[in-house]
């Protein structure tokens, strides 16, 4: 049977070990707590894909992931805005490639130049960045190059 201890002072018994069906629940409902919380804690996709969706055309407003390659952007701007250029719906990406000490207007110059596409990506020993301004990528350029010392020493392709 169970195990008993005399109670001076009352002097009835009290069972020594405890756990009953309410240390139980007490345990469950804690475990429940923390799987509701790690559930409110935005495990959705949902968000994360909005934040995603970073570009945007300027005339009609159509977002676009920030994944989206350039030819898909210049195929939304001859089908839906004709009259206008790619730079009046978009703003360009411009890409520092350090070891040339290059900037490129556009991925896909960027691409070409380098000979790599948009599935392969930039080449790792590269140093590649980018960035929204012309102005940024040739300072990111002059602080990387140690040869280069202002705008002059950059090369500049569109």
């Amino acid at each position: 049977g169970a195990f008993y201890t005399v109670c001076a002072r009352e002097h009835h018994r009290q069972p020594r070990m405890g756990g009953g069906n309410a240390q139980k629940t007490a345990i469950a409902r804690e475990r429940n707590q923390a799987r509701a919380a790690a559930m409110a804690g935005g495990q959705s996709q949902h968000d994360k894909n909005a934040k995603a969706m970073s570009l945007q055309c300027k005339i009609c407003k159509q977002a676009f992931m920030c994944t989206q390659n350039e030819q898909d952007l210049l195929n939304h701007v001859k089908s839906k805005h004709p009259k206008n250029s790619f730079e009046d719906c978009f703003d360009p990406v411009f890409v520092a490639v350090p070891n040339t000490a290059t900037v490129y207007k556009g991925r896909s110059a960027a691409y070409a130049a380098l000979g790599t596409d948009a599935k392969k990506g930039y080449p790792k020993d590269a140093g590649v960045e980018e960035f929204d301004s012309k102005e940024a990528a040739v300072q990111h350029i002059i602080s990387t190059v140690s040869y280069v010392n202002d705008e002059e020493g950059v090369t500049y392709e569109e």
